[in-house]
């Protein structure tokens, strides 16, 4: 009887093993299948508006780096050419600096865009300025600038807007 008894006490020691190691190996499994459905959840429900916010700081700065906007606030009569030029470029490339962190948020399509809308302006503002006489006064610069971005319709500013649009409708 004894031994019997001895049998029972390993046998159930043996069961609350298996069961122990069964549940380890059950909340294992849980714990696995609970990470894999938080990564496989869509960005835009944790960092919508993070996301948003950078669209809408991109925005902003696509505005103020349009051409139009730009020649209208840093116009002057007291600046020459060459002096308005540097002026301009200063601010565009400060404008886009002090946005640069808002990349990691964006889509890399919009962002090359953007990139792309700096470059253009600065070069279209160096071209224009090279047609002109360096100390004139930078009030012909500005009708220039304005002239090119009104008859050639060259401002790539509302593309990069549309596009900054298509992409916030989309995490809406």
């Amino acid at each position: 009887m004894l031994l019997f008894e001895v049998g029972i006490i390993e046998v159930q020691g043996i069961a609350i093993v298996l069961i122990f190691g069964l549940l380890f190996y059950l909340l294992t499994e849980l714990r696995s299948v609970r990470r894999e459905i938080t990564l496989k959840q869509p960005v835009k429900a944790t960092n919508g508006p993070l996301i948003l916010q950078a669209y809408e700081r991109l925005a902003l700065l696509t505005d103020r780096i349009s051409l139009k906007n730009i020649v209208s606030r840093i116009h002057s009569t007291i600046l020459t050419v060459a002096e308005l030029q540097a002026g301009l470029i200063e601010t565009i490339r400060n404008e886009y600096e002090h946005n640069t962190t808002q990349q990691i948020y964006i889509n890399s399509e919009v962002w090359k865009a953007i990139t792309n809308l700096k470059e253009q302006n600065i070069f279209i503002i160096n071209h224009l300025a090279g047609t002109l006489d360096p100390q004139a006064n930078a009030i012909e610069l500005s009708k220039i600038i304005l002239e090119y971005c009104s008859n050639n319709n060259a401002e790539l500013s509302q593309f990069v807007l549309d596009a900054i649009q298509f992409e916030v409708k989309k995490l809406l």
